[in-house]
């Protein structure tokens, strides 16, 4: 339920934020938050808790995270002030062209597989950040596969919709023994990965990448056909980055560049901050017109940018400079009320983390899509990604195949400064309708003076990988006939395939941390 009646006032009232002074964690599974403020409560700070909760995430959500994904992070130094961005997001394999792939981007098995960039990315982030032994950080997820984790309701539910998972050896054997889908509360043990994971802990992110981790994984993707061998994985490195943010309602609003789609939600921005905040809290078919008119302009102008800046960089000033922005808002100022011409014609998982002294860390961690290439290593217990499908294989464009080139990424964490310190940070699945729904929940709180909880449990709307506009099933039908006639062909939809699964923190203006978890799946809130 999104909210339940309160029996006093007659009204109905959203879940109860989670609150505390000390810490906050948000992630996408209960025990992955529990190690994240376990790690704060044994003395760690906020990196080593991010990376004991993702690390757990990465092995109890394999539909939506594994060791053998990308992840994309923001992360504020409160004695600094400063914000860092951090993209750990792989590389195509040697081999990897236009005419390797002329049939088309491969979806499932070892050719999806980009190299996977996370474990390095934690380990670069601690090096120059973290506090608690590198080994101590992986206490929890070593226990969660070693000793078994109950299947979550989600994962079961996925099993049973995915069938090419059943058709992985790898998979199958962990997930389906006897050819049944494991159901939720079934115990699950991983003792390849959990071998996998004490390595990496003793031996650090070489073991990965240069040592017998990589050698496995290269050696079984090219038995399996696939392109992907050691000597890709060999010498990776993350990229830190500077982050993007442009200014709205007072707000310093920060995003990940490209080959992040981060830029798409600060152009959206950008389109929405001409409006009064009165056009925000009117009807919610104006509201969403105007939504929907900012997003449409922003992907139409931004997507073809979004690919490997060292390959094609984009032009950041221009995306995001004034004559730009006044081409999106007069998008949508198009998009008020009257008479309209019909319109031309991305499994992920989070995490939001704060302590009580103004450091905070906003993660968005991916194998893309719903157990990402569905290729398990039986030898490291290792799910790997399909990130190769970011890709496209036309030579003219420039997100086009290539060795050793990044694919473009929906992921999209957002952190929200006001006068130096973080205030907001937002994380949602959802493929590209990432931004989509982070400019919602940002909007329904600056614009509309929403709780937190409030702002994540009301319906949205989003679009499916084509680009389709969905309404969530709360919506009346009055809403989606106006948006129809404004030129926005809708379809209703519901659950958190295309509107996610928010992850947000606050920072009240007292200090206190405030958490709040999505309903739409399995997250969790925990803060002390």
């Amino acid at each position: 339920m999104a909210g339940k009646t309160d029996e006093f006032a007659g009204v109905k009232m959203p879940r109860s934020p989670v609150y505390g002074k000390r810490g906050m964690v948000v992630s996408g599974h209960s025990q992955a938050s529990i190690a994240g403020l376990r790690m704060l409560e044994r003395g760690g700070n906020v990196v080593d808790a991010m990376i004991a909760a993702s690390a757990v995430l990465a092995s109890v959500l394999p539909h939506a995270t594994s060791f053998g994904g990308d992840a994309f992070i923001i992360y504020h130094d409160a004695k600094s002030g400063k914000t860092h961005g951090l993209n750990a997001s792989g590389i195509a394999p040697a081999g990897a062209t236009p005419d390797y792939f002329k049939n088309g981007m491969t979806m499932h098995g070892p050719d999806a597989a980009s190299v996977p960039g996370m474990v390095r990315g934690w380990e670069r982030l601690h090096q120059k950040y973290g506090k608690t032994a590198w080994p101590e950080l992986f206490r929890d997820a070593i226990d969660v596969t070693e000793n078994g984790h109950p299947l979550s309701r989600v994962l079961a539910g996925a099993l049973r919709l995915f069938d090419h998972i059943g058709k992985d050896p790898g998979c199958a054997a962990l997930y389906m023994p006897g050819g049944v889908p494991m159901k939720a509360g079934d115990i699950v043990k991983q003792p390849a990965l959990a071998e996998t994971i004490c390595d990496i802990a003793e031996n650090g992110s070489a073991a990965y990448y240069e040592g017998r981790i990589a050698k496995t994984l290269g050696a079984y993707c090219q038995a399996n056909g696939g392109l992907l061998s050691a000597a890709d994985f060999e010498g990776y490195e993350p990229e830190w980055v500077d982050t993007l943010h442009t200014n709205y309602r007072d707000l310093d609003v920060h995003v990940m560049p490209p080959n992040s789609y981060g830029v798409l939600m600060l152009m959206q921005l950008n389109a929405l901050a001409d409006l009064p905040t009165s056009a925000m809290t009117g009807p919610d078919t104006d509201r969403l017109a105007y939504l929907m008119a900012a997003a449409r302009a922003a992907f139409d102008e931004g997507i073809p940018y979004i690919c490997d800046p060292a390959v094609h960089p984009a032009p950041l000033d221009e995306l995001l400079g004034g004559q730009m922005t006044g081409k999106l808002q007069a998008a949508v100022r198009a998009a008020a009320p009257g008479p309209h011409q019909k319109p031309g014609v991305g499994g992920t998982s989070c995490i939001t983390l704060a302590d009580g002294d103004g450091n905070a860390i906003s993660v968005v961690q991916s194998v893309f899509h719903v157990f990402g290439s569905g290729f398990l290593d039986p030898g490291t217990g290792i799910l790997l990604n399909n990130r190769m499908t970011g890709f496209v294989t036309d030579p003219g464009h420039r997100n086009v195949v290539a060795p050793g080139k990044k694919p473009s990424h929906t992921l999209n964490p957002v952190m929200a400064l006001k006068g130096g310190k973080v205030k907001y940070l937002l994380t949602t699945p959802g493929g590209p309708a990432q931004t989509i729904s982070n400019v919602q929940m940002l909007t329904n709180m600056v614009d509309r003076g929403m709780e937190l909880s409030a702002a994540i449990e009301a319906p949205r709307w989003s679009v499916d990988m084509g680009g389709n506009y969905l309404i969530d099933d709360e919506f009346s039908d009055s809403i989606s006939d106006g948006l129809n006639e404004r030129g926005f062909d809708v379809a209703r939809a519901s659950g958190a395939s295309y509107f996610g699964s928010s992850k947000c923190l606050e920072v009240l203006d007292n200090g206190v941390l405030c958490g709040a978890a999505d309903h739409r799946r399995e997250a969790y809130a925990c803060g002390a």
